[in-house]
């Protein structure tokens, strides 16, 4: 759509023959969008919850330093037991250590604080299954255990390309090889909803989150309600990526018709309602919670149900109509 509208464009600035053609394109897509946008592909599931997402803003330069260690876990638990909600999440890896390194009390106090409150806890970890199996994932505490793990690793920061052993190595990139447990994974029941997490920049990959939605609208249960992306994009400072990573959760919510919730480490915590608008947000680079209401939605989109495949359909159509209009052009030329 965006190559369309450039060439359209670029068509009535460059082809004084073409500016008729390009204007009707041009309208065309533009309308659509406007249109698309008054059609509500989803409808509310069930009664809204209550949220809080927490935003530790904790420096990636000493994120996994041991002698901060302490204050980190201290930090987060306060965050996490400040204030009961129906949902609480903190950040991708917001945990700096293995859940089997954790002090032998620190989670079982937040799980008696999820059952005595009737929240539930999405906290991110690095999961540790032995025999060196590691997991970036979120785990739910509350009435039943959850676990998500990331599918959609980061070459050398999450797993080692083939032949590219030596580089981490050389780097000493901690923790180089995660392991894939693959696209579907079951959500997690909050009370009416069902929240489906994607860690970091999961979430730019669409496809992955239609595939998700549509494979469990074929459950009992049906496709997950809301959207949920914990991140740690410290990594990348008080840059670009930080509002660019929310316009991607923008878009996953325009496309699945679901709010996206995001609790991160330096921003953007945002509230992302099922239009795509968002609601609410924390400054970056601050320390807090994001506290709010969030109404589920069912209902499958046309991206949910056809992926891909729909864009590229009409990109083969949209190139077939090029090719007869260069040929109508060609025989013009010619006679």
């Amino acid at each position: 759509v965006a190559m369309l509208v450039a060439a359209c464009i670029a068509l009535l600035i460059m082809h004084q023959s073409a500016r008729i053609h390009a204007s009707l394109s041009l309208l065309l897509l533009v309308g659509s969008g406007l249109a698309l946008q008054q059609i509500n592909w989803t409808e509310a599931n069930g009664k809204p919850i209550s949220v809080r997402l927490a935003q530790g803003n904790i420096d990636q330069g000493v994120k996994f330093d041991a002698s901060f260690l302490e204050e980190t876990l201290a930090m987060y638990a306060d965050l996490m037991t400040a204030q009961a909600a129906d949902l609480i999440a903190v950040p991708e890896t917001a945990l700096p250590i293995l859940v089997t390194s954790l002090p032998p009390t620190y989670l079982p106090r937040l799980q008696e604080f999820a059952q005595r409150t009737n929240s539930r806890l999405m906290i991110g970890v690095v999961s540790d299954d032995g025999n060196y199996q590691y997991s970036n994932s979120v785990i739910g505490l509350g009435a039943e255990p959850y676990r998500y793990d990331k599918h959609h690793l980061v070459p050398f920061g999450e797993y080692v390309p083939f032949g590219f052993r030596w580089f981490v190595d050389m780097m000493h990139i901690p923790l180089g090889e995660y392991q894939n447990p693959g696209v579907l994974q079951a959500p997690m029941a909050v009370k009416d909803q069902w929240v489906m997490p994607n860690i970091c920049y999961e979430d730019l990959f669409g496809e992955e989150i239609a595939q998700q939605l549509r494979a469990q609208s074929a459950t009992q249960q049906g496709a997950a309600n809301i959207l949920l992306n914990v991140s740690n994009l410290a990594w990348y400072g008080d840059s670009t990526a930080i509002p660019q990573h929310l316009q991607i959760s923008q878009m996953r919510s325009l496309e699945t018709g679901r709010p996206m919730l995001r609790s991160t480490n330096t921003g953007a915590t945002a509230i992302i309602d099922a239009r795509g608008q968002v609601v609410a947000r924390l400054d970056t680079l601050t320390r807090g919670t994001l506290a709010g209401e969030v109404q589920g939605m069912h209902g499958l989109t046309p991206y949910i149900r056809f992926g891909n495949w729909l864009w590229a359909l009409i990109a083969g159509l949209a190139l077939l109509g090029a090719y007869f209009f260069s040929q109508r052009q060609a025989v013009k030329a010619t006679t």
